[in-house]
């Protein structure tokens, strides 16, 4: 297999996206071992869906590379210990490095807006595994809010 080769910039934000083998739902079923997947770190913003999650994370000194592997090797060995065995991920991961202020809110709409365009709930603000009610209750949505169809999704690496 090839070597990917990434960018990692000391301090930037990075949309992720993560997708189970065989698009197995797993994520809503589980979503206590993802969290506890993370080890703590923080996360920006974030949806998960049964399937795959996006979630925009900002690092330090840590590579993207670093940061994905340990979640993915952590959630893998949870779920193994008490759902399944087997193979959980998609190799490797899909991400961007956030260039400006409105790229983070294109990145941000669409993450948010995800469950509705996957037919989970109609109103994206009725989807529980989302950053988006957090993200409200801080002013940076109205509730009326609603995505801007149009926009290049292919960028978004689903």
């Amino acid at each position: 297999m090839k070597t990917l080769r990434r960018h990692n910039i000391p301090g930037a934000t990075y949309f992720v996206t993560v997708v189970t083998v065989n698009r197995e739902a797993l994520l809503v079923e589980h979503a206590s071992l993802f969290w506890d997947s993370w080890k703590g770190r923080t996360l920006d913003a974030w949806v998960i869906l049964p399937d795959h999650f996006h979630a925009l994370i900002t690092l330090e000194q840590e590579t993207i590379s670093k940061v994905m592997h340990s979640f993915k090797i952590s959630f893998s060995r949870r779920i193994r210990d008490t759902v399944r065995p087997g193979k959980v991920w998609q190799n490797r991961f899909w991400e961007h490095v956030i260039r400006d202020e409105q790229d983070l809110n294109r990145h941000l709409d669409y993450m948010h807006y995800n469950p509705v365009k996957h037919g989970l709930v109609a109103n994206p603000f009725d989807y529980s595994h989302s950053s988006l009610n957090h993200y409200f209750e801080h002013g940076m949505y109205e509730r009326n809010w609603r995505y801007q169809e149009g926009d290049d999704e292919e960028s978004f690496g689903e």
